[in-house]
């Protein structure tokens, strides 16, 4: 996976430099203000995909997502594409390569578990849809739990012996979740304690899509 990822950032920076070299010239050689007409795609298709790329990589509250947000809200998109708009762009791809290369981004056990945790929620949200109460809060309480316990690791918490409402209340404490986000969590903790004890009369079908919508969100946030 760490290496897919190095490939694909080698691969967007060569692209992006060929199409720098493309970019519309003024007379006296500078770059022109908006991208060709014809060429648009070609450099929207590259800013989808370099967008993509950070977002996979970066923690949530990285300075990288603030300035693709910036890069995002540029007030001349409405009316074409901005060659600025790409040459910021391939600057803060170069510079988030350089970051991944030196080990400063996300750690990438955690882009896999995100990934395979996906995977599962995927699984349970089918189950979900086809009412099999049972077997969608089976794994997304597994998920849940898998969870609670690397976002805990990734912020210096050994999660050995602690219940999930432990580990809850001590990410709360260091400020990685808000007290208003933990109580939500309590309630997930409570849907995976009744499913893991099939204890299933106090297991609600709605419950059950809230919790996989809540661990989603505790994935894409702090995973």
């Amino acid at each position: 996976m760490e290496e897919l990822i190095s490939k694909r950032f080698d691969a967007l920076i060569e692209e992006g430099r060929h199409l720098e070299e493309t970019l519309p010239r003024t007379k006296s050689g500078g770059v022109g203000f908006m991208v060709d007409s014809p060429r648009v795609s070609s450099y929207e298709a590259w800013l989808t995909s370099a967008i993509n790329l950070v977002h996979t990589i970066v923690p949530h509250k990285s300075s990288f997502l603030q300035e693709i947000n910036r890069i995002r809200q540029h007030e001349q998109l409405k009316y074409g594409f901005p060659s600025v708009i790409f040459q910021q762009m391939l600057g803060l791809l170069i510079s988030a390569k350089q970051e991944w290369d030196q080990g400063l981004l996300r750690q990438i056990e955690y882009v896999i578990a995100a990934e395979t945790f996906d995977d599962f929620l995927d699984h349970a949200a089918n189950y979900h849809k086809g009412n099999k109460k049972i077997e969608a809060s089976i794994l997304a309480s597994a998920v849940l739990e898998d969870t609670v316990k690397k976002i805990a690791r990734k912020n210096g918490i050994d999660p050995s012996g602690k219940s999930l409402d432990e580990l809850i209340d001590e990410l709360t404490r260091t400020d990685v979740i808000t007290p208003v986000k933990a109580k939500r969590y309590k309630g997930y903790s409570g849907v995976r304690n009744s499913a893991l004890h099939a204890e299933w009369n106090q297991v609600d079908i709605k419950d059950v899509g809230e919790l996989i919508n809540g661990v989603r969100e505790m994935i894409e946030q702090y995973l």
